[in-house]
C-alpha cells in the first residue's frame, strides 16, 4: 500500500478484507482488533475523493462498533475525512445461527 501511495495511485474503491490475525515475514503478529487502524491509514490515501473504502472482518471477538471506531482512528491517522456510507449485512443465502461474525462497513471519502 505504501508503494502505491508513493506512486500517487488513486482508486474509486479499495477493499480491505484482512485475516483476523496473522504472523508476518518479520514474525510480527498482526490482528484486526489491534491493527486495523494502521491498515485503514495506509489504504485511505489511495481512495479518490468521493470514492469508497470497503472494510470487512469476520473476527468474532470484535463488535461492529469497535471495528468502526478502529477504522475511524485510521482515517484520523491518515488525515483523511470519511463518512459512513453503508453497513452491509450478509446476503440471505448466507445463513447464520446467532449474531453474524462478519462485519462489512463501507466508507465514502470526503
Amino acid at each position: 500500500l505504501a508503494k502505491l501511495a508513493k506512486r500517487g495511485e488513486k482508486f474509486d474503491i479499495v477493499i480491505l478484507d484482512p485475516p483476523s490475525s496473522s504472523v508476518g515475514k518479520k514474525k510480527k503478529r498482526w490482528s484486526v482488533r489491534n491493527d486495523m487502524d494502521e491498515l485503514v491509514a495506509l489504504a485511505a490515501p489511495l481512495v479518490k475523493k468521493g470514492g469508497l473504502l470497503w472494510t470487512t472482518t469476520n473476527s468474532a471477538s470484535l463488535t461492529p462498533i469497535k471495528f468502526a471506531r478502529s477504522c475511524e482512528r485510521g482515517f484520523s491517522q491518515a488525515g483523511c475525512s470519511a463518512k459512513l456510507e453503508r453497513i452491509q449485512p450478509m446476503p440471505h443465502d448466507f445463513p447464520t445461527i446467532g449474531p453474524q461474525n462478519v462485519k462489512n462497513i463501507v466508507w465514502r471519502l470526503k
